[in-house]
């Protein structure tokens, strides 16, 4: 195999004491090779960080006119509005989209990335800034263009589209503080490995620090993005005292589950509680009351990293990063603080 960089098929065989021949047989899933020479060529490979230059392969000869796409989740409509703009704008290019989904995963995500290279993706399309260095490293390695969306921080040599999350956490904070409450808590994503996540709590506390609310009185609960994890973690805080008046939650589905429990305990939203979301997604019209929500730009989004990915490599300098607006949505969830809750 010819290779411009990086480990080759012949280093693998060399590392595995094989013949190339037996090493591509190996990758390509041939049973006929012996249990021990599989697992020698499997370890090379992995030690030489190997990743078959499908990609390569395809540029020299014909684009692939494909693009790879790396999610964290197609649960409910997180990411799906995002992924239907990057879709919608490659056809009319007719260029085709792989979609993955990582779990939240971030050593999932490089196994996937290198299959995607495997399969001679062209570019790939991430979520986040957090990724491992070894995933960044390899995309750089193949010469596959890649852009982060869902952040507006981008690395040397990749693109981001996407927003602060960090100031969006501030803009919830300001409103809830216009709204008069001072004892307010948050219901997170699970913010390990996911920096959109840890973006929100550290700009919600930082706002709150700024208006003279000492962060360590702040509960922050996290949990998965699931309807019954939003019931749980406002239960708990809920039974905390002194109860907090107002709650920003990290997504949607976790504030509807928090809706869902306040319902169930009795008490009022927003009389007793504000309870404000994250996302706009379908699912904060449908609660009662309506959801307080940050709109993110997702579909914009996946159109603008659709546009770089079509760009020239001359147009492409000009287009690494798109800082976009997320946008207030005040809907019945929240109010002014009551004085004699708030004292």
């Amino acid at each position: 195999m010819d290779d411009d960089a990086g480990a080759k098929l012949i280093d693998v065989a060399r590392l595995a004491d094989c013949s190339p021949a037996t090493v591509s047989r190996v990758l390509n899933g041939n049973p006929t090779v012996n249990t021990g020479v599989r697992e020698r060529v499997l370890r090379a490979a992995a030690d030489l960080r190997y990743v078959p230059n499908g990609s390569a392969r395809a540029l020299r000869s014909t684009r692939t006119r494909l693009v790879g796409a790396i999610i964290p989740t197609l649960d409910h409509a997180i990411y799906a509005t995002m992924v239907d703009g990057l879709q919608a704008r490659l056809a009319e290019k007719e260029v085709s989209l792989i979609l993955n989904t990582s779990t939240y995963d971030i050593d999932l995500e490089y196994e996937q990335a290198k299959l995607l290279v495997e399969r001679g993706a062209e570019s790939i399309v991430l979520v986040g800034a957090r990724h491992r260095p070894q995933t960044l490293a390899m995309l750089e390695q193949k010469r596959v263009a890649y852009v982060f969306t869902y952040t507006s921080t981008p690395t040397e040599a990749g693109a981001a589209i996407g927003f602060s999350n960090e100031e969006a956490g501030r803009t919830a904070a300001r409103y809830l503080l216009d709204l008069g409450h001072t004892r307010l808590a948050m219901i997170a994503g699970i913010t390990q490995d996911n920096d959109r996540a840890k973006g929100r709590v550290d700009g919600f506390l930082l706002e709150l620090e700024k208006a003279g609310i000492d962060p360590a009185s702040v509960p922050v609960a996290e949990g998965a993005y699931r309807v019954g994890n939003g019931r749980a973690l406002m239960k708990t805080l809920m039974a905390g005292s002194p109860r907090p008046t107002a709650i920003f939650c990290g997504s949607d589905i976790l504030a509807a589950g928090a809706v869902k429990y306040c319902h169930e305990a009795g008490i009022a939203v927003p009389g007793e509680i504000s309870i404000m979301g994250f996302d706009n997604l379908e699912i904060a019209e449908l609660t009662t009351p309506e959801l307080t929500t940050l709109e993110v730009p997702a579909r914009d989004m996946g159109r603008l990293a659709a546009d770089y990915i079509l760009a020239s490599a001359t147009q492409r300098r000009h287009m690494r990063q798109r800082d976009l607006s997320i946008r207030l949505i005040v809907r019945g969830s929240t109010g002014p603080a009551s004085r004699t809750l708030a004292e």
